[in-house]
């Protein structure tokens, strides 16, 4: 039986940043609680954006063939998701949300054999999910959770908290110790979990 599987879509630009600090401090705890952790940066995709191709576009996943195949592959097998990003204008950044985006295939619409459409899931709602952000104190990180909860609903995850560091200063990695210790806490947490039930 293999372990585990954790997947985290890190939506920072900046390797060492305070995002990038608290996805590796989560993959770090999904592991010393004896699963495994992919860390997928948004960044580093090489990825077409969504078009809406409607319904019935392919019996697989998208209609593209990118960097995007093996992030549905990861998606597919995770038994915990944590979506990580900073604020960009109140929600997640632009390579997140063209990630986001592009797994609108993992519930299609797709024609019934009664000629009705609906949008039908690829897999079942089984697994748990968080959203780790930071932003300035005086910022908002409410509409990009909302982005990220219906992101996780749609991918057969349940969000369960967001872990935010509201900071003031400007610095590179400056989250502190406490912060990356939830966050620790919050990847074994999420791994040694229970299935939800479908």
């Amino acid at each position: 039986m293999s372990a585990r599987l954790m997947v985290l879509l890190n939506g920072s630009p900046v390797r060492g940043s305070s995002v990038d600090l608290l996805l590796e401090a989560a993959a770090e705890g999904a592991r010393e609680a004896g699963g495994e952790a992919e860390v997928i940066r948004a960044y580093d995709l090489r990825a077409k954006a969504c078009i809406a191709c409607g319904p019935d576009a392919t019996a697989g996943y998208c209609i593209f063939h990118d960097d995007m195949d093996p992030v549905y592959a990861l998606l597919e097998r995770a038994h915990a998701v944590i979506v990580g990003s900073p604020i960009y204008f109140d929600t997640v950044s632009a390579p997140l949300k063209l990630l986001i985006d592009r797994c609108n295939c993992i519930t299609p619409l797709v024609t019934l054999a009664d000629g009705r459409r609906e949008m039908v899931p690829k897999w079942t709602r089984t697994r748990r999910a968080a959203f780790i952000t930071v932003h300035e104190r005086a910022g908002r990180y409410d509409m990009a959770e909302r982005t990220v909860r219906g992101f996780l609903k749609w991918c057969g995850a349940k969000w369960e908290e967001t872990l935010a560091w509201p900071h003031e200063d400007h610095e590179t990695g400056s989250v502190p110790d406490d912060v990356l210790a939830r966050a620790r806490a919050l990847g074994s947490r999420l791994t040694q979990s229970d299935p939800l039930q479908p």
